[in-house]
């Protein structure tokens, strides 16, 4: 179930960073890889809790894993929110880049006149 609902997220993630016109696939990785490594680290401390014992008890592993999965759905929401408004603010300071730097336009070079020695081959 996991696996779907990182597919949609991952989807609709994809959908809104195509729509502000960036690039998604680094969004889409950061979110999956932030999923993978917090489950994986989830994994680890409850073996440290529980011992090496409730990977061999297959009974004890799925009342466990039971009670965590509505947990772990909520905690794939709120990390799809987290990367949604950072898609959010970053398009909005790219905005704000774009005004400032619309603004700073240089003038164009003027040509030099006929007391100024052009110099442009030493750039």
């Amino acid at each position: 179930m996991d696996i779907i609902v990182l597919t949609i997220f991952s989807y609709a993630l994809y959908r809104m960073a195509v729509s502000y016109n960036i690039t998604p696939w680094k969004w889409i990785i950061r979110y999956v890889l932030t999923f993978f490594a917090s489950t994986i680290a989830l994994c680890a401390v409850l073996i440290g809790i529980y011992g090496q014992n409730m990977v061999k008890d297959m009974a004890a592993m799925e009342k466990l894993s039971l009670a965590i999965e509505p947990f772990i759905m909520l905690y794939q929401f709120v990390l799809f929110y987290f990367f949604r408004t950072r898609i959010v603010r970053y398009v909005h300071v790219l905005d704000q880049v774009d005004k400032n730097n619309d603004n700073n336009i240089p003038n164009p070079p003027t040509t030099p006149g006929k007391d100024q020695k052009d110099f442009s081959y030493f750039r």
